[in-house]
């Protein structure tokens, strides 16, 4: 274990002694360097085996349904008649709301369509906390469950709420992620606005967040795991277990 830390430390060293030498060096751009070195090998020589079954431990352990019910049988939406949309009773989360298109370039020129608009246009935040446990950048991930998910459980961002959750408009639980690794101990590495699907969710937008954090780390809960940036490559290869935040967001690395 201890020559491939040491073999990490090297070849950052290298690589931008390389650069240096040939005059490509930019300082703002270190992120950038670290994250290509971080790819390139299984620095920690983790069993990636290992990895992979502690997310089947967690989606075998998923025991959640989801029912189709009748939209007019939801409990705490309801349909507003008079503005012509679905909405939460609490006026907050987001509304169903019809919107008409013309003159478009598009297979056709004009047509109707339901889409998802955020209340007040105000998104959610998309988290990701870097570490570095015995010198190895590491990323706070989580499997996590929403009942639309592809095979239940996807690998997800370290943050992934809206601010209606953030707030605890649903009257649960406080996010301690948001709590303990976005309020101290960290500094800024992205934090820009992200747009969404426009083809299903109206001027959707997410604030994107790559913080790295130098306090003391843990794990928020059973689902949450540190991974390094070559485990995360390894799950994308396979295809259908890293959510489409994650995928997102490591877009910016």
């Amino acid at each position: 274990m201890k020559k491939n830390y040491l073999n990490y430390s090297s070849a950052i060293k290298s690589y931008i002694y390389f650069l240096k030498k040939n005059k490509l060096y930019d300082k703002r751009k270190i992120f950038f360097y670290e994250n290509n070195i971080e790819k390139m090998s299984n620095w920690k020589n983790v069993d990636f085996k290992e990895t992979l079954r502690w997310y089947n431990k967690i989606k075998n352990l998923n025991k959640t349904k989801v029912k189709t019910i009748h939209l007019e049988k939801m409990r705490k939406w309801s349909y507003d008649k008079k503005k012509g949309v679905i909405k939460h009773d609490s006026g907050e989360f987001f509304h169903i709301e019809g919107k008409r298109i013309f003159k478009s370039n598009r297979e056709v020129k004009n047509w109707d369509q339901p889409f998802i608009k955020q209340v007040n246009y105000k998104g959610g935040i998309i988290g990701l906390v870097r570490t570095n446990i015995k010198g190895i950048p590491h990323y706070l991930v989580d499997a996590k469950y929403e009942p639309g998910n592809y095979n239940k459980i996807q690998i997800s961002p370290s943050l992934q709420a809206t601010y209606s959750n953030l707030n605890r408009i649903h009257k649960g639980e406080k996010n301690k992620v948001a709590k303990k690794y976005f309020s101290k101990n960290y500094r800024n590495i992205r934090k820009f606005w992200v747009t969404e699907d426009g083809g299903r969710l109206y001027l959707k937008r997410n604030l994107h967040w790559i913080i790295q954090y130098n306090g003391k780390i843990n794990l928020p809960g059973k689902t949450y795991r540190w991974l390094t940036l070559w485990e995360l490559d390894r799950f994308i290869k396979i295809g259908s277990l890293v959510g489409p935040h994650l995928r997102s967001i490591l877009s910016l690395i």
